[in-house]
């Protein structure tokens, strides 16, 4: 290996390396108890070599979101992978979000937490100066919207489901329903199957059926 090519190499590893650390202390200590000392001391690393690669405690934590939203639209984009061509239900879609949150509850956290600070509804939002970062994750933001958007536009022009609302107008309704479903079963998490007499899995399952029962009558 070259010495240059030896020193990207190690210049990536210590920014992987800062983003691993990050993402512990972030899920550990919560958004506004993270600091970049506090990173930095998780790291083994100095205040200075944070600023190397990072510009602030904001940008580390995009870095981290980014990581997340990556992950996030793959479960999408599998569960579209899912579906043969001709069927347009979204309860694949509905399905991932749900497993996503099961398997990685912590990355949902932060997601959350990225949707309030920094989420670009409409043109008129955006900040003069958008960090490369910040684009990043809007960018696969507005990709899971779109992709669950189209499918609810697909849905209504063929009849599958039948709305008066927009397909955009209709998504929000849905992701809404969905998150709050899954807040609850986050929340009584513990001791679940006795209190309610069924698994969350059936649950969640019912839940769908009843959405996808109200869009098709």
């Amino acid at each position: 290996m070259l010495a240059k090519d030896r020193k990207a190499w190690e210049k990536a590893q210590r920014e992987k390396r800062i983003i691993d650390v990050a993402q512990e202390v972030f899920v550990t200590m919560g958004y506004e108890r993270t600091t970049v000392p506090a990173i930095a001391d998780a790291a083994g690393y100095n205040k200075r070599t944070i600023y190397l690669y990072f510009k602030d405690k904001e940008d580390v934590f995009l870095a981290v979101v980014l990581r997340c939203l990556k992950l996030f639209k793959d479960s999408f984009v599998k569960a579209s992978r899912m579906v043969p061509e001709n069927n347009i239900w979204l309860k694949e879609y509905a399905w991932a979000f749900f497993c996503f949150s099961e398997e990685y509850p912590e990355f949902m956290d932060l997601i959350m937490v990225y949707e309030t600070r920094h989420f670009i509804y409409t043109e008129a939002n955006k900040p003069d100066h958008h960090s490369e970062r910040q684009a990043a994750c809007q960018k696969i933001s507005n990709d899971i919207r779109h992709m669950v958007t189209h499918t609810i536009e697909k849905a209504l022009e063929q009849g599958a489901i039948v709305s008066d609302l927009t397909a955009l107008q209709l998504m929000l309704i849905l992701w809404g329903q969905i998150f709050g479903v899954i807040q609850i079963l986050r929340i009584r998490k513990k001791n679940f199957e006795d209190a309610f007499e069924l698994d969350r899995n059936t649950l969640f399952n019912h839940f769908v059926g009843m959405i996808q029962t109200a869009l098709t009558k």
